[in-house]
C-alpha cells in the first residue's frame, strides 16, 4: 500500500472549448469530473500502474461530499476528515486555439484542530515493510508554516518511507523532517530553495518549465543543469534524494547519491496537468518494488508523457505509458 496524504482536496472538472475569449461567452463540453488534487491524481495513476493506493484527506461541504462520492464512483479507496466551509473546484479548460487554462480554487481555510486531526491520521496506519507515504500539493488556507513537517514526522514514525511533493514554507518545513524523497517541479523547488544561478538557466524557468522545455534562456539542457542544481540544493536542505521534473525537457535529480538525467519520448500534448503527480506515481511503485533507480525513473516518465498525451487529468493508456517508458532515457552522469 502507498499511503497518500492529500490535504488540499478538489472537484476536478476538464472543460472543452472551441476558443478562450476574455471578456466573452464561452460554451463548452465538460469531459470529466472527478476527485482531484495532487494526491487523487497520484492515487489513480498508482492503480493504473498496478499499485494499491490509500488516500487521506479533508472534506468540507458540498463539494467534500461529491469528493467522496467520486472517489468511491472511480474505486478509490479513501478516509476523509470533514472540515467547516467547501472544498475546492479546480477546473481545466482545454481550447484548440492555445494551452490549457487552469481556473483553481483556493482550498477552505483549516485551523489548528484540522491538522491535528489529519495528522492522527497519518500516525493511525502503521506501515508494512518497504511501505512509502508521500505528502502532496499545496497546503490549504491558513495551514500553520509547519503543518506538512508534522505529517513527515508521523509518517516517519509510523515506519514509512516519505516522499514529499509541496511548495514553499511547507517543503521547507518538511526538508526539516529529512523525508527520505523530494519530487518537484522546477517552480516548487525554486519555491524553498532559491532560484538557480544564472548560467544553470533561467530564472523566469521556475516559473514557465513545467509547461514547456522552450521558455529557459538554455533550452532542455539549461533545464536540466538548473533541476540538478536545485536537487542539490534540497538534499543539503534534507531530502534523501529529490528530483526536479522539467516539463518535455524531462527531468533530473540525484538518487542515490548519484546525478541522473532523464529524457522522455515527446508527444503531442493535450492536458500537462497532472504530469507531475503520474511521474510521482512511478516513482512511488518503483521503490516500493525494489525496481533499480533507472527503471523507476523511465516508468515514471513514461506516465507522465502518456498523461500529458491524454484530455484528461491523471489519466492515461497504459500501453502508451509501457511504450514510452521503453523509450525514454534515464541515465546516471557518471556513467555518461
Amino acid at each position: 500500500m502507498t499511503f497518500i496524504l492529500c490535504p488540499n482536496m478538489a472537484v476536478d472538472r476538464v472543460l472543452e472549448v472551441d476558443a478562450v475569449r476574455p471578456g466573452g461567452t464561452m460554451r463548452g463540453r465538460a469531459l470529466n469530473e472527478q476527485a482531484g488534487g495532487k494526491g487523487a491524481n497520484v492515487a489513480r495513476a498508482l492503480c493504473a500502474l498496478g499499485g494499491a493506493p490509500f488516500l487521506a484527506g479533508f472534506a468540507a461541504g458540498h463539494n467534500g461530499r461529491l469528493i467522496a462520492e467520486l472517489a468511491d464512483d472511480e474505486g478509490l479507496e479513501i478516509e476523509l476528515i470533514a472540515i467547516d466551509g467547501e472544498a475546492r473546484v479546480s477546473t481545466v479548460v482545454l481550447a484548440a486555439d492555445g494551452p490549457p487554462t487552469r481556473l483553481f480554487e483556493h482550498g477552505p481555510d483549516i485551523d489548528a484542530a484540522a491538522e491535528r486531526a489529519l495528522v492522527a491520521a497519518a500516525a493511525a496506519r502503521p506501515a508494512q515493510p518497504g511501505e512509502w507515504a508521500i505528502v502532496d500539493g499545496a497546503a490549504p488556507p491558513e495551514s500553520s508554516d509547519g503543518f506538512y513537517g508534522a505529517l513527515c514526522h508521523a509518517l516517519r514514525a509510523s515506519g514509512y518511507r516519505v516522499m514529499v511533493d509541496a511548495t514553499g514554507v511547507q517543503l521547507a518545513g518538511a526538508l526539516h523532517e529529512l523525508p527520505d524523497f523530494v519530487k518537484v517541479n522546477l517552480e516548487e523547488a525554486c519555491s524553498a530553495v532559491g532560484e538557480p544561478a544564472a548560467d544553470a538557466g533561467s530564472p523566469a524557468a521556475c516559473a514557465d518549465a513545467a509547461e514547456s522545455d522552450e521558455r529557459g534562456s538554455g533550452g532542455p539542457e539549461g533545464l536540466a543543469a538548473a533541476g540538478l542544481e536545485l536537487s542539490r540544493r534540497l538534499v543539503a536542505a534534507g531530502a534523501g534524494g529529490a528530483v526536479v521534473t522539467l516539463g518535455a525537457a524531462g527531468a533530473a535529480g540525484l538518487v542515490g547519491g548519484e546525478e541522473w538525467r532523464v529524457r522522455t519520448p515527446l508527444v503531442q500534448a493535450v492536458n500537462t496537468v497532472g504530469s507531475g503527480d503520474c511521474f510521482a506515481a512511478g516513482l512511488l511503485l518503483g521503490f516500493e518494488r525494489g525496481d533499480g533507480t533507472e527503471a523507476a525513473l523511465r516508468a515514471a516518465a513514461g506516465a507522465a508523457a502518456a498523461n500529458a498525451a491524454s484530455a484528461l487529468t491523471g489519466h492515461f493508456d497504459l500501453a502508451l505509458a509501457r511504450d514510452l517508458a521503453a523509450r525514454a532515457a534515464a541515465g546516471a552522469l557518471a556513467e555518461k
